[in-house]
């Protein structure tokens, strides 16, 4: 299989994140809706604004992965031209967004961490409905990085097969 390929994988990878995100979005999105309609109780309105904010952050950042579209016709064009420089650049680039898995671990302990301590010792409904959008948000993280970083080992793999040829 070409190098290339590989990249192509990458990307479509990217592209299915980004589309699970934004489907999460916009489901989150209808759930505000339907919480704030539907829901009768004072926890119920509180939650409703929560999944607002977080059905918006999700369909936000989806679009970010949505980029990844035109950045694979850059990239063709740059491997297509100069290969070797390509695979090293790929190289950096996948070493360079290693910490963030580190990072989005721990972000997402905090979240899971702050959401027990709230449900714990705490009755403020706003609160505890901002800790539920934590977890939530948390959750995801664990979620996406696990596909990422899965998707990210493979790939760099067959960056240092390429440059061992």
């Amino acid at each position: 299989m070409d190098f290339f390929q590989h990249t192509t994988n990458w990307f479509k990878g990217e592209l299915f994140e980004g589309t699970i995100v934004l489907i999460s979005g916009i489901a989150i999105l209808a759930l505000s809706f339907l919480t704030w309609k539907i829901g009768t109780t004072p926890n119920a309105k509180s939650f409703a604004c929560v999944l607002l904010v977080v059905g918006l952050l999700f369909t936000g950042i989806s679009f970010g992965f949505q980029a990844n579209k035109k950045r694979m016709i850059t990239f063709e064009k740059q491997y297509n031209e100069n290969p070797i420089t390509f695979i090293q650049q790929e190289k950096e680039r996948v070493e360079g967004f290693q910490w963030m898995y580190k990072m989005s671990a721990i972000i997402s302990g905090i979240c899971f961490a702050v959401t027990f301590i709230a449900f714990m010792y705490f009755e403020n409904r706003i609160f505890l409905s901002i800790a539920l959008g934590l977890m939530i948000i948390g959750g995801s993280l664990i979620v996406i990085d696990y596909f990422s970083k899965e998707r990210a080992a493979i790939y760099y793999q067959q960056i240092l097969k390429e440059q061992s040829k």
